[in-house]
């Protein structure tokens, strides 16, 4: 689902089963618990890779926040405001929070790196979500989430946990681009390591 060929209604009906995984696994509502323990006021959040905007849409009913997103090719969601740019290289929207999930997987380490630091240069605090290499989740999402989305999401979601980053890797990752920074950074890995949580706080 990375090539820029996707036909758009199959895009359309891609990001309509990644909802449905969302919601499966608990994404949008991990996401609210990590920004409602935040003890300064969060008054906008900017999604990177934000695809149809849903999650910004959760966010702003849940948490009365203002919101924007950022994808190379955003989706679209009544009243959801939305840019097309790329946020390893291009310049963000201002935030108090960013957040990115399931986006880390299909950069490279370096990529990865440069995203967090230009992160850095407009919001206060990135939190970062995305799947873990292991053969647990794997055998998990195969066997109970793929019977409930189209072949193309199921074929990617295999496809993603197999190219994800391991915790220790995605430690290392962070500790790098943020050398030189003024940042506290900590992971949160669930028991079944359906997802892993990167909070990272740049502090000025």
């Amino acid at each position: 689902m990375d090539s820029p060929d996707i036909p758009a209604e199959l895009l359309t009906r891609f990001h309509r089963d990644l909802v449905t995984v969302h919601r499966l696994l608990g994404t949008y509502p991990t996401v609210a618990r990590f920004l409602r323990n935040d003890p300064l006021a969060i008054r906008r959040v900017l999604d990177i890779g934000c695809g149809g905007g849903e999650l910004l849409q959760y966010l702003r009913q849940r948490l009365g926040v203002d919101v924007v997103g950022i994808d190379q090719r955003p989706g679209f969601t009544e009243g959801v405001p939305m840019v097309t740019g790329d946020a390893v290289r291009d310049p963000l929207p201002e935030a108090d929070v960013a957040v990115c999930t399931m986006l880390s997987h299909h950069l490279t380490p370096d990529e990865n790196i440069a995203m967090i630091r230009n992160v850095a240069r407009t919001s206060r605090r990135f939190l970062i979500l995305d799947l873990i290499r292991h053969p647990l989740p794997l055998v998990l999402f195969t066997t109970f989430l793929c019977p409930l989305i189209g072949k193309e999401a199921g074929a990617d979601g295999r496809q993603s946990i197999r190219r994800a980053y391991t915790p220790e890797e995605f430690r290392e990752l962070v500790k790098r681009a943020v050398s030189g920074m003024n940042a506290e950074v900590s992971m949160d890995i669930p028991r079944f390591r359906s997802r892993q949580v990167i909070d990272i706080r740049f502090t000025r």
